[in-house]
């Protein structure tokens, strides 16, 4: 059951975060058309919640899945790709800390007055830094999705072949 509850808990927050960061990518070309002023109050409006939801689940990905690497330390295949995950996980913690939360801070301080010459690459670092966390929140939820479905045991397997719950042959479909 511990197995069970820890992997949910891993997948559910590697399907967090991908749905969390793939949204900061869907944004992007939109907010490539916005004026300065108003990508400012787009970037003061809109993302507390994530940062709040996306840090919890960040957070709670790797404690989750660095346990449930521990559970799976002797199925080879299930501890290798449960590891990806976790370093997948690691790797959106650390380009928070050391890209976006850095550059949330420095645009937290602006206003539209004080606006930079250079507010659109600091703009791109940021979309940038979400995007290579996408890629790691999607590595992570197909790693552990494959060291699930490859370490569960098919219905089939369990039945020698046949399935109990099979109603209707292909030939009466």
């Amino acid at each position: 059951m511990l197995l069970k509850t820890t992997r949910f808990v891993s997948l559910f927050c590697a399907a967090l975060t991908l749905g969390l960061t793939v949204t900061h990518d869907l944004e992007i070309p939109g907010k490539q058309m916005l004026s300065g002023a108003d990508w400012l109050t787009v970037q003061r409006t809109f993302y507390g919640g994530f940062a709040i939801v996306g840090g919890v689940a960040e957070v709670l990905g790797l404690i989750s899945t660095g346990v449930l690497l521990s559970l799976l330390r002797k199925r080879r295949t299930a501890f290798v790709l449960t590891l990806v995950a976790a370093i997948s996980f690691a790797g959106m913690l650390a380009l928070f800390a050391f890209g976006n939360n850095p550059l949330n801070l420095q645009v937290m301080a602006w206003t539209p007055q004080t606006l930079p010459a250079n507010w659109r690459e600091i703009r791109d670092a940021w979309d940038g830094f979400h995007a290579a966390s996408s890629a790691f929140a999607a590595l992570a939820l197909a790693a552990l999705l494959v060291a699930t479905l490859r370490d569960t045991p098919s219905s089939f397997a369990k039945t020698g072949g046949a399935s109990h719950e099979l109603k209707y042959s292909s030939s009466e479909l």
